[in-house]
């Protein structure tokens, strides 16, 4: 019996340590333990975010020019509204039945722009936002503008700028991406530089 029993315990002795003496001598390289998956990445390239400073000379000119508009005071507003907010009419505009629950939602914010007006954004697939403006007086939809990422206004300004820099942005290869300003006048957005006969 003890003997029948010793040939086995020998056997896994001997499996034993062969095993260890492989581990030990086995460098861990990603070749050791993934050929495949090592070759492929070998073959593979590997494509690094944009780098931020690629396109730094056309970001500073966006940033530069949206500064020189901030800093003009020449789109302050004077007085903020603060009547009674009427609610959305929508009637007053062709979309405006069609978004009538996001734009009701979205006039939750209250005023948000241009001294009386409230600015609700509504997605319009990847990487497009509509902005509508509702007058705070009447509900009435005024106008809208489209942007790729995003907008930035504030209730004390009639400045609206669609797609504000942004150093994660490649502007050589998203040309929707760049920046533009807009002026709220008359209800409606004027494109900065530009007169109300180009509209």
């Amino acid at each position: 019996m003890k003997k029948n029993l010793y040939m086995p315990a020998l056997l896994l002795l001997a499996l034993a340590a062969w095993s260890c003496g492989k581990t030990q001598d086995e460098d861990k390289t990603l070749a050791s333990t993934h050929p495949k998956l090592e070759k492929q990445l070998s073959r593979d390239s590997i494509e690094l975010p944009t780098d931020n400073l690629e396109n730094a000379s056309i970001y500073d000119r966006y940033r530069i020019t949206e500064q020189e508009y901030y800093n003009s005071g020449d789109y302050a507003v004077p007085n903020m509204y603060r009547g009674k907010l009427a609610a959305l009419d929508d009637k007053s505009h062709t979309e405006a039945a069609t978004f009538k629950t996001a734009l009701t939602e979205g006039l939750k914010q209250g005023v948000n722009f241009a001294g009386k007006y409230t600015v609700v954004t509504v997605g319009c697939g990847t990487s497009c936002q509509v902005h509508y403006v509702v007058d705070r007086e009447n509900g009435k939809v005024l106008d809208k503008v489209q942007s790729s990422m995003g907008a930035r206004y504030s209730p004390d300004s009639r400045l609206f700028i669609i797609n504000p820099t942004d150093t994660t942005v490649n502007y050589k290869e998203c040309q929707n991406c760049m920046p533009q300003g807009f002026v709220f006048e008359n209800g409606k957005f004027r494109k900065v530089g530009t007169t109300t006969q180009d509209r």
